[in-house]
């Protein structure tokens, strides 16, 4: 029997990644089959015999089932390369024989962000990520980044990370490493000013795997479904996989500009305080355009916060002449009336009215809400003011489909505020017919300022 051949980077990407030790941070990835899991082993492997013991390395994925591919990779590349290397299963750790004592990879599981807590104190000169687009957010990531500490002699200390496009976290990743700067090229973040990278890989980088399977790529490409296929095969992060909107484009930032006095504006409010409070503010034109106009998306804050900083912002809104809204669409759970002191009894809604910002309860029918929406995008009716909108650009292009109920967004997805917000303000611009008016009466009825029939005028530009 053949000797297993000691692990080599390919030549292309992976070989570019494995040579980037000096990057603090590094995504690898693109389409399915580019050697990423192979990448991290190779990774850690590089400095095993420069650092020795004091090499410490930690695996993550979201759930252990899915440490199984990860544990076969590390026998492959770990075994052939350090001889007497062994994986204990109880402790779910590869140990590596040293001169200077035993070197540690330990594979662990990180479901939600407060799993990541369980790991603060720990200490890791090498930390990995594989499949980070699995995790809805970049919470769990950005605190295990903590655990990274130097020990004695040691240089590129480092994280590293794997994915695909699509899943649930597709937006946070793409946003942190593809839509940061292009690839290859080294990124210095506004904030931490740790340098990042990503490098993209594709599945014709891996020649090993197309000659041992050289029907890999045909079966990618008879899963059936477009998006899934520029996934999987060509790495576009561009892709809606699985996402519930698909209508929505970039077309639908414009440029800013006054918002007439005649055309009315409104809110629509969805309420949080540890989670974001999403308020935007809205306009429609005569022709049954929408417009939000600017957007408030705040977490961590109290209701008396949050109801000051948005009447500030309404207040001082350039293009409306700091108009208040005729109504504010918003959760009905903000009439639940709660407990401050023993003298005081309210809801989040009394606080906002307190403040000069009156809200009607909302129609929380979801299903019908999202069909709106979905209207409004496909008839391209729906419009953002560009660099006043960020929030909603950001998350509502990705916001995936439930995977019980198709007709519903994913419940446990953490950035649906916005979608929530925009489906409570739409709902009502959608109310029985009434007698047109003439053109010198207005064209509003009665208290709700949305139960309208449209008199035709040009819309602006």
């Amino acid at each position: 029997m053949d000797e297993p051949k000691v692990w080599q980077p390919q030549p292309g990407p992976q070989e570019k990644a494995i040579r980037a030790s000096f990057v603090p941070e590094l995504f690898f990835g693109g389409a399915r089959g580019g050697g990423k899991t192979s990448f991290l082993m190779g990774d850690f492997a590089s400095d095993v015999q420069k650092y020795g013991s004091n090499w410490r390395g930690i695996i993550l994925r979201r759930s252990y089932p899915e440490l199984d591919e990860v544990v076969e990779e590390g026998k492959r590349v770990l075994y052939p390369a350090f001889p007497g290397t062994e994986y204990k299963v109880g402790v779910h750790e590869f140990r590596i024989p040293h001169a200077t004592g035993t070197v540690t990879l330990r594979l662990r599981h990180m479901e939600s962000e407060a799993d990541a807590d369980n790991y603060q104190g720990q200490s890791f000169s090498w930390i990995a990520f594989d499949e980070l687009p699995n995790w809805p957010s970049l919470g769990g990531y950005n605190k295990l980044k903590a655990c990274l500490r130097s020990a004695a002699g040691i240089e590129n200390l480092r994280v590293r990370a794997t994915g695909n496009p699509g899943g649930v976290g597709h937006q946070p990743v793409k946003q942190y490493f593809i839509d940061a700067g292009p690839p290859e090229t080294i990124i210095e973040d506004e904030q931490s000013k740790i340098p990042r990278m990503w490098i993209r890989s594709l599945v014709t980088d891996n020649k090993i795997l197309l000659e041992n399977d050289p029907g890999y790529i045909d079966r990618l490409k008879s899963v059936g479904d477009p998006e899934l296929v520029r996934a999987w095969l060509e790495g576009d992060w561009s892709v809606s996989l699985g996402a519930y909107f698909t209508n929505w484009t970039p077309k639908i930032a414009i440029p800013s500009f006054e918002i007439p006095d005649h055309w009315p504006l409104f809110g629509g409010l969805d309420y949080g305080e540890s989670s974001p409070t999403s308020f935007g503010l809205y306009t429609v034109d005569y022709d049954g355009h929408i417009y939000r106009l600017c957007e408030y998306y705040v977490a961590g804050a109290t209701a008396s916060t949050h109801a000051y900083e948005i009447a500030r912002m309404i207040a001082s809104n350039p293009y409306t002449g700091g108009r208040s809204p005729s109504q504010i669409f918003a959760d009905p759970s903000m009439w639940v009336k709660r407990r401050l002191t023993e003298v005081v009894n309210q809801s989040p809604a009394d606080v906002f009215s307190a403040q000069g910002l009156p809200l009607t309860k909302a129609n929380n029918d979801r299903i019908t809400g999202w069909r709106v929406i979905n209207d409004l995008l496909a008839q391209e009716k729906f419009h953002c003011f560009t660099e006043w909108n960020d929030n909603m650009m950001k998350f509502m292009p990705s916001l995936p489909r439930s995977k019980t109920n198709p007709e519903d967004l994913d419940t446990k997805n953490e950035h649906d505020h916005c979608a929530d917000e925009l489906r409570y303000a739409v709902m009502h611009l959608y109310q029985p017919s009434r007698q047109r008016p003439s053109r010198n009466q207005n064209p509003f009825f009665g208290n709700n300022v949305l139960d309208k029939v449209p008199v035709k005028r040009k819309r602006r530009a």
